[in-house]
């Protein structure tokens, strides 16, 4: 259990995962207390609960074991876990830092709140379902031009996919099948109008249930949190109310069920196996519903990982520097063109380092604060997060002051959301895919509404 885990640490330890809880409970709590229900919604509260979620209470029920060790992977990582403790404490106060700073911006009024005193009407909210639903079929599409050929070949029983194989490949593969995160924000677009007297709920809940089994047969849940996520703000902003205890306790909980199954069952590409499933839970040695609880925080072992890259740079492992920025944007030069085009070489070198057996470091992943210090140092972990506090603070800033615009909370929703792959996937190159894949769309269509009421 992991009360005898708790019992087995070090006083520095005990000392850093206390401190740790303190700065959550209070920033959190701060805000869910404050008279302002809106003050809830504040990217400071997100980012205090993936803090306690993925670096206090996760990796401990994950992994913590009874003699104390922390075991993912084949190693254990009990080594790493205070300067993990550490390297968590330095970027929430960083990030708190550059958030609560004083800094005037420039921000510019949006859509609707460009013009005085106007009030949107049922054609509006019609207008932005029709556009909502354009891209969700366009999405589908997108997703025809990748796994269509493939699924026609199976379904004529042929093995000649050759051209399936050789056309999307590469950088061009990628877009296409990062494309389906469009579905998010036709989504949140049918959801707005729902919301204000468009009458289309048969239409959404057929769309949302394709979305959510395209997401759940791809096997990455981080599409269904940033999907979830502003489903469920872009409801509190529109009843203008902050969720009760009792509330998120229960959506918690069944949150954790319903993860722990998935992580359990899934398959990258194959959808939910309950075969798998069932198979597993008979291996077990605890209770069912114990088995699946833990399961549901297994992504949180990226909190060993992160702590395991710190602890061995540059003892073990060099410094990246701007390797990151540089394999990022090297992404759309086709190989061909640029033969010394790097391929993120730096964070598998990392992975191997600490993951040395057979295959173990595959599918590796880490916290982003992890690639900050990878690149240099506790001054470039502490100089992103402050920079990344101070953008979510222009962001939280825009949507106040243009709260009144549906397309504006959207906006700081997707944001927010985004906040959370920011966090748990320290991986340049991964979150400027994901990051277009979000944005392209909304951007594409804000335009469009900006021009509207110009």
């Amino acid at each position: 259990m992991f009360i005898d885990f708790l019992f087995s640490l070090k006083f520095s330890e005990i000392f850093f995962l206390i401190s740790l809880l303190i700065i959550c409970l209070w920033d959190v709590g701060k805000n869910y207390i404050d008279k302002n229900w809106i003050k809830f919604s504040n990217p400071t509260t997100l980012y205090g609960v993936l803090i306690f979620f993925y670096c206090l209470v996760g990796p401990i029920i994950s992994s913590g074991m009874e003699d104390g060790s922390i075991m993912y992977r084949g190693v254990n990582h009990r080594e790493f876990y205070e300067i993990g403790l550490i390297a968590a404490i330095i970027s929430y106060l960083s990030f708190l830092f550059g958030f609560n700073s004083r800094n005037h911006f420039k921000i510019k009024k949006f859509g609707i709140n460009k013009l005085k005193e106007y009030r949107l009407k049922t054609k509006d909210y019609l207008f932005i379902y029709k556009w909502g639903e354009r891209i969700i079929l366009f999405t589908f599409f997108l997703q025809f031009l990748t796994y269509g050929p493939l699924l026609i070949s199976r379904i004529l029983s042929t093995n000649d996919s050759f051209m399936y194989i050789q056309f999307y490949t590469g950088f061009g593969s990628y877009l296409l099948t990062s494309s389906v995160n469009f579905l998010i924000f036709g989504l949140i677009l049918l959801f707005v109008s729902l919301l204000n007297g468009i009458k289309e709920r048969t239409k959404f809940i057929f769309y949302l249930a394709i979305t959510v089994g395209l997401f759940l047969n791809l096997g990455f849940r981080y599409r269904l949190f940033i999907l979830i996520l502003p489903l469920f703000l872009i409801y509190l902003f529109y009843k203008k109310i902050k969720p009760s205890i009792k509330l998120l306790i229960s959506l918690f909980l069944s949150a954790m069920l319903f993860f722990g199954f998935i992580q359990i069952a899934r398959g990258y590409g194959t959808g939910l196996n309950y075969e798998q499933f069932q198979n597993k839970i008979s291996q077990r040695e605890n209770s069912i519903f114990e088995y699946i609880f833990r399961s549901a925080f297994y992504d949180t072992n990226v909190f060993n990982t992160a702590a395991g890259i710190i602890y061995l740079t540059p003892k073990e492992i060099n410094y990246a520097g701007i390797k990151p920025v540089i394999n990022a944007i090297a992404v759309p030069i086709p190989r061909r063109l640029w033969r010394g085009k790097p391929s993120g070489d730096y964070l598998k070198n990392c992975y191997k380092g600490i993951y040395p057996g057979l295959l173990w470091d595959v599918g590796s992943a880490n916290l982003g604060f992890a690639e900050y210090y990878l690149a240099g140092g506790w001054i470039a972990l502490i100089i992103t997060n402050f920079f990344i506090g101070l953008f979510f603070k222009k962001t939280w800033f825009h949507f106040l002051l243009n709260f009144n615009d549906p397309i504006a909370r959207i906006r700081y929703c997707l944001y927010l959301s985004y906040l959370y792959v920011i966090f748990t996937r320290g991986y340049l190159l991964q979150l400027t895919f994901i990051y277009f894949s979000i944005f392209i769309p909304f951007h594409f269509f804000s335009y469009i509404w900006n021009k509207k009421y110009r």
